[in-house]
Formats: C-alpha cells, sequence, structure tokens
C-alpha cells in the first residue's frame, strides 16, 4: 500500500480496507474499480524489481484517493508474464492461460458482486495482450464492463516534452521509470549503479520508447539478447521532478478516464441470428 495514511479521507478508497456493508455502498455509489496489473522482474542493477508495481499502484490509488466519490483501488496482481526476461535474477514469470483465467476471476468477483464497471490498469508491457483477452472475457461473461489501459500511456504527451534522451532512452528502468521511482522512493535507487543502455533499434517495424507509437510489427526476443545490464534506456538522464509531471498526468488522466467510464452508456444489444419458430 502506497498512499494510505497520506491524507485523511471521510470516504474509504481502498478495496482491502473496507467493510463489506462499505463495499455494498460502493456498488451502490457505481464506483470503478481499478485493478494494477503489474509485474516483478530485473530493472538493472540500480532499480528494485517492483518498479512496474510500485507505478501501477501509486497511480490507481492515487486516482482513487482523490475521486473517492467515483473510484475504487483494489490491491495489486503482483505477479505477470515475462518469460522472455528470465535471464535474468528477481524475474516472475506466470503462464499466459493462467494468467487470463486469473485476472477473469478477478473482474467475475466484482461482478458478483454488483459493481459494474472495472478497468484493469496494466503497468508491464507483456501483460498488454493478456488484460485485453481478460477485459473482453469478463465484459462477455458477466453483467459488468472491463475495460484496459497502460498506466504510463496516460502520460505520453507529458513524457514527449519533458524527457530529454533520444528515442530509445524511455524504454525500461530507463529516465522515465528512475525518475518515477525517484520520486516516489528516492532512497531505493542505486544512483552509483546508473548505466545507459540502448537496445537494438528496429524502427520502422517496432520501436520500444514509452514516447513512441509501437510500430506496425510486434515480436519479442529474450530480455538477454536486448540488454547486457537488463536495463533499455538512458536512466541518467532521470530526475524525480520529471518523475512526479509524469506520474500526477497520468493520475489526472486516469480521474478523467474513470469518470467517463463510470457515465459510459451502451446502446441495448440486438441479434440477427434467426432461429426455428
Amino acid at each position: 500500500m502506497i498512499t494510505q495514511g497520506k491524507a485523511a479521507m471521510s470516504e474509504k478508497y481502498l478495496y482491502a480496507k473496507m467493510t463489506h456493508d462499505e463495499v455494498s455502498d460502493a456498488v451502490r455509489e457505481r464506483r470503478v474499480v481499478l485493478i494494477p496489473v503489474a509485474q516483478l522482474e530485473t530493472h538493472g542493477p540500480h532499480l528494485p524489481i517492483d518498479v512496474d508495481v510500485v507505478q501501477a499502484q501509486y497511480i490507481c490509488e492515487e486516482a482513487a484517493r482523490r475521486a473517492p466519490d467515483a473510484l475504487l483501488a483494489a490491491p495489486p496482481v503482483c505477479y505477470g508474464f515475462s518469460e522472455h526476461v528470465m535471464d535474468f535474477p528477481g524475474t516472475m514469470t506466470i503462464r499466459p492461460e493462467i494468467l487470463i483465467e486469473y485476472l477473469f476471476d478477478i473482474g467475475r468477483s466484482f461482478a458478483r458482486q454488483g459493481f459494474e464497471r472495472v478497468a484493469l490498469v496494466n503497468g508491464h508491457g507483456s501483460n498488454r495482450p493478456i488484460c485485453e483477452i481478460a477485459a473482453r472475457r469478463i465484459t462477455n461473461e458477466t453483467s459488468a464492463y472491463c475495460a484496459t489501459l497502460n498506466c504510463l500511456s496516460l502520460a505520453r504527451e507529458v513524457m514527449r516534452q519533458v524527457c530529454e534522451s533520444p528515442v530509445g532512452g524511455t524504454a525500461h528502468a530507463c529516465e522515465v521509470e528512475t525518475s518515477t521511482y525517484l520520486y516516489l522512493f528516492p532512497e531505493l535507487v542505486e544512483r552509483d549503479k546508473i548505466e545507459d543502455e540502448y537496445a537494438p533499434d528496429y524502427r520502422p517495424w517496432r520501436c520500444d520508447d514509452f514516447r513512441e507509437d509501437s510500430g506496425p510489427v510486434h515480436f519479442m526476443e529474450f530480455w538477454s539478447q536486448r540488454s547486457r545490464t537488463g536495463v533499455e534506456g538512458a536512466p541518467s538522464f532521470a530526475t524525480a521532478d520529471k518523475g512526479k509531471v509524469i506520474l500526477e498526468t497520468a493520475v489526472a488522466k486516469l480521474i478523467e478516464f474513470g469518470r467517463w467510464w463510470r457515465e459510459l452508456e451502451f446502446p441495448p444489444r440486438h441479434s440477427l441470428i434467426v432461429t426455428r419458430a
């Protein structure tokens, strides 16, 4: 838990800290459930392995803290899919089919309690297709609607403004992720071990940079084929001030999305399937 205790709130915003009566109240208030989905994996020699978890959890909890009338932050999912990173210590990996089922069961549980809107807030790139499938299944197979989004993508425009590294400098354990960690937990960043490392540039087919479109082609080699240290990018450009701006933007955008998602009305379904009388 990252933000609880920073400010007194008249309304709880952390799902895990509610009583069951308070959960029922949140259902009646039609609050959107934010589920941080992240990963424990190498982030180079200078950062802890929980970078993805910390970012996604902070963004969700801060958004819910600031908008408790509309949002509710669930505990994070800390284990994701990273088979391609298993050459580095500290990395965990869950088989995609297991993770899909796990996320689906979480969403289905919220739906069975009466929540109508759920968002999987992803903090790890390789979870993206998994979250997309899980979100579709939650919508298709339960009474709730589910959306998914990548939390740092909410701040893409401001990253283009504040980041100074060349293309490829904001990809993994990089200028962006080191900046956010410097803002949240500066005492845990081992600054003397910071080292820039740029991975192979596959543009125009694939671009690995938070500030850019990913390109028309997707493939993934093993991480040890891309990086000697586990870093991909330029953490030497990182500052706590950049981290604050990036996180503040992501929080504000998540609140904006959450309020919109809460009020969005879908037209009724209709079937064109012909059946026998």
